[in-house]
């Protein structure tokens, strides 16, 4: 079924294991992932950013996935990095069963009053949200300096905003990584330990499997993915491209970016529930 990322990250959460949640951009990436799910039989989430829905169109992804989705694992349709409260209630009229609402850059009073705002938008059509207090660095909709979630601010958004899960800053970064990362996995720990809802990593493409394997272990129920896939679907259709069966069709050359996005979000998944 398509359901909302709160009834997927709360399974998570008591399982101690991760959704992995996968930023698409076109239709291949749409059947790369579904693919991946339908071969390994567990859960997933196929998101978007504003850029993307500029790019491609609000409604057209929300239906791409439910034009090809083939069930074997619950799923759920949801919004990365909302701005803005008309971005997030155009998703949801489009079909999304989860949003999320940036206001990370915002001084806190105000970031939670505007993911209040979404929060009672949103769980009023049954949909389910998702914030970010604290910076992720490299970000795709907003630019800034990485800070990290303070635990006793984690504590009091969590409590005045209702939301339903929360994406922290404990070091990670959108993009390719310059340099090696450092993790605040003890941050993520601890606000684990005073918060009931489940924690998201976002910038998780370049992490080491050992450290996606300590983020989960130690409370993080979401992890995103986009640099990951973006590189894979290049890479095949560069191979798609060189390959003899490559004609003017475009159906004879993007089966291979397909299948690279496949590969490398079956893998993903692996990680990220090895135990589901």
């Amino acid at each position: 079924m398509i359901i909302t990322n709160s009834d997927l990250l709360l399974r998570a959460k008591k399982g101690g294991y991760a959704i992995p949640a996968f930023n698409v951009d076109n239709l291949e990436s749409v059947l790369g992932v579904l693919n991946a799910i339908e071969k390994t039989s567990k859960s997933a989430i196929i998101q978007t950013i504003p850029r993307t829905l500029k790019y491609g169109g609000t409604a057209t992804y929300s239906a791409l996935v439910r034009a090809l989705y083939r069930g074997g694992a619950d799923i759920s349709v949801h919004l990365d990095h909302g701005g803005d409260i008309k971005t997030c209630e155009d998703c949801i009229k489009a079909g999304y069963t989860s949003v999320m609402i940036d206001g990370s850059m915002l001084d806190f009073d105000k970031n939670v009053e505007l993911t209040r705002k979404v929060v009672d938008l949103a769980h009023a059509s049954g949909v389910s949200v998702e914030a970010e207090l604290g910076t992720i660095g490299g970000k795709e909709e907003t630019e800034g300096e990485i800070k990290y979630t303070e635990v006793d601010e984690a504590v009091e958004f969590v409590k005045r905003t209702g939301v339903d899960s929360l994406a922290i800053g404990v070091g990670t970064a959108h993009g390719v990584y310059k340099g090696e990362p450092h993790i605040a996995v003890d941050r993520i720990k601890e606000i684990a330990n005073v918060v009931d809802i489940p924690l998201v990593l976002h910038g998780a493409s370049g992490l080491s499997d050992e450290v996606i394997r300590a983020c989960i272990n130690a409370g993080i129920s979401k992890i995103n993915f986009a640099t990951h896939l973006r590189q894979a679907f290049s890479e095949g259709l560069r191979k798609g491209l060189a390959s003899g069966e490559a004609t003017y069709d475009p159906k004879t050359y993007l089966p291979y970016a397909i299948k690279a996005v496949e590969d490398v979000a079956t893998k993903i998944i692996g990680l990220c529930q090895p135990n589901a």
